[in-house]
């Protein structure tokens, strides 16, 4: 495992920071932002405190819990590996249901990202979100569940592109929090109950996995502004098993910045692939020039022969 703290990614602190300090602009305005109708009155607590004992640590090449036990939006009893066929890489989120801001920012960028690319949820790949609050019921899993494909479905029915039916694309699993933690603390997923404002404090992270459970790459805080980040995330997750030839050959000329969440070229894996290319080609021309030289010797000699005659006539 390569262990990476986030909280030294500046970006993602920014982003928490403001989901924490909109929360706290509701309680200067005197709005309810728990749920329970009772304002929490101005500075009871401070974007610090939000953050305090709350992280993501990146635990690259870990395997998640899949005997975790959980309930299904349906309410059926599954295990965490049910979402791992071998085939598809997973898209693996920690939210949950009431967050009052940054889960469903999150989840709606991840929305739109994935209607922006070329690989289909469902068919490609699958999401998989685990709610980190065990009050969460299955019935509220199935509302969210619902909301998030149909706004990937109008998202890409507006730009044009058919997509197949995403039946069972995306789940939203609940559960007790014993199996929760088991997953978080694979993920390095650090959150906490803040009793004061009846939430979780938690940041955000958008967590691939290959098709047999195993963590591949996290984009952290909302980290999607590029759709194409998102589509590289998938392929390498993918082991291969989805996207063309091209584009998993072209994984090898990108390396990922894990300070910026972006994938940027390697230029000197371009400068391998060029050289190698630039031998292909003169190899080539090697080839076909003495072939054609060939070609030429074999069409004259008998040309020459005729030229000559029959010495005994």
């Amino acid at each position: 495992m390569i262990p990476m703290n986030l909280h030294q990614t500046g970006a993602l602190r920014s982003l928490t920071l403001f989901a924490a300090t909109a929360a706290l602009g509701g309680m200067a305005m005197g709005q309810d932002v728990t749920g329970d109708g009772v304002a929490k009155p101005l500075g009871a607590v401070t974007a610090d405190d939000l953050l305090d004992g709350v992280g993501i640590e990146q635990h690259l090449e870990a395997m998640l819990p899949l005997d975790a036990s959980f309930l299904s939006a349906a309410g059926a009893e599954v295990a965490l590996g049910d979402y791992f066929d071998g085939e598809r890489p997973t898209i693996l989120t920690l939210n949950y249901v009431d967050c009052p801001q940054l889960c469903s920012m999150q989840l709606s960028q991840l929305t739109e990202a994935m209607a922006a690319i070329d690989l289909s949820l469902g068919e490609d790949y699958r999401v998989l979100t685990v709610s980190i609050d065990p009050r969460d019921t299955p019935e509220k899993a199935a509302g969210a569940e619902e909301r998030y494909l149909s706004d990937y479905l109008f998202i890409s029915d507006k730009q044009d592109v058919a997509r197949p039916e995403p039946a069972g694309g995306w789940s939203y699993l609940v559960g007790d929090k014993l199996e929760i933690d088991r997953v978080a603390t694979a993920a390095g997923f650090s959150y906490r109950w803040v009793e004061s404002q009846g939430e979780y404090a938690h940041q955000a992270a958008t967590i691939l996995c290959s098709p047999r459970g195993q963590i591949t790459r996290y984009l952290p805080g909302l980290g999607l502004e590029s759709p194409e980040t998102l589509h590289t995330a998938l392929l390498e997750a993918g082991e291969g098993k989805i996207g063309t030839l091209f584009e998993n050959a072209f994984l090898n000329c990108l390396i990922f910045d894990s300070t910026t969440g972006q994938y940027t070229t390697d230029a000197i894996m371009l400068l391998k692939i060029a050289a190698a290319l630039t031998a292909m080609s003169v190899a080539g021309g090697v080839f076909f020039l003495r072939r054609g030289e060939a070609q030429q010797g074999s069409l004259a000699a008998p040309a020459a022969g005729a030229a000559g005659g029959d010495p005994s006539n």
